[in-house]
């Protein structure tokens, strides 16, 4: 049994031009959770989230808002009022090294917890990621999606793996009823 002591912060800014053509949407911002520095205290530090939603933070799924520090900017545009492309950056880093490096999502059948972690080799830096998604609303109740994002993993991802860069995109057809 171990005492849980965590803690985790968002902090957000942007800044929005409607009146611009394409109506620039620039936002940046540093998103925070802790980790476990001492695994032997007798306490539990690393950020748990209950109810997790990763999809909105990580569109990437390699990484979650357990143990991590992301600071990011992203570019919204709206070329057509039915069209919004965004485009982000993450800098990926574990808060604390001595912690591991967790993915996943929360619990995905009865019999899975839905979260992996990996040692992170004392290690802090996780990865930069690119991405970009559009949405295009195609009816009033059907909307298109596209993702594509490329991470280029750093030391910690280099301590399991032998490539350390990762490719992924999908199209997603969205019906609202």
């Amino acid at each position: 049994r171990l005492n849980h002591r965590a803690w985790a912060y968002a902090l957000e800014a942007g800044y929005q031009l409607p009146r611009v053509p394409w109506e620039p949407w620039l936002r940046g911002g540093y998103n925070q959770s802790s980790g476990d520095d001492d695994p032997a205290d007798g306490h539990h530090g690393t950020f748990f989230p209950l109810i997790p939603t990763a999809r909105i933070y990580a569109q990437l799924p390699f990484y979650n808002l357990m143990n991590v520090s992301d600071l990011f900017a992203e570019l919204l545009l709206r070329p057509h009022r039915r069209v919004l492309v965004r485009t982000d950056y993450h800098w990926l880093q574990l808060t604390e090294h001595r912690d591991r490096w967790y993915a996943g999502s929360g619990a995905i059948t009865e019999d899975g917890f839905g979260y992996t972690s990996a040692r992170s080799g004392d290690h802090r830096d996780l990865a930069h990621l690119v991405d970009v998604s559009i949405a295009v609303e195609l009816h009033a109740r059907l909307a298109l999606n596209a993702y594509y994002g490329h991470a280029f993993g750093q030391d910690v991802v280099g301590t399991t793996f032998a490539g350390t860069q990762v490719d992924y995109g999908f199209l997603e057809l969205f019906f609202r009823y």
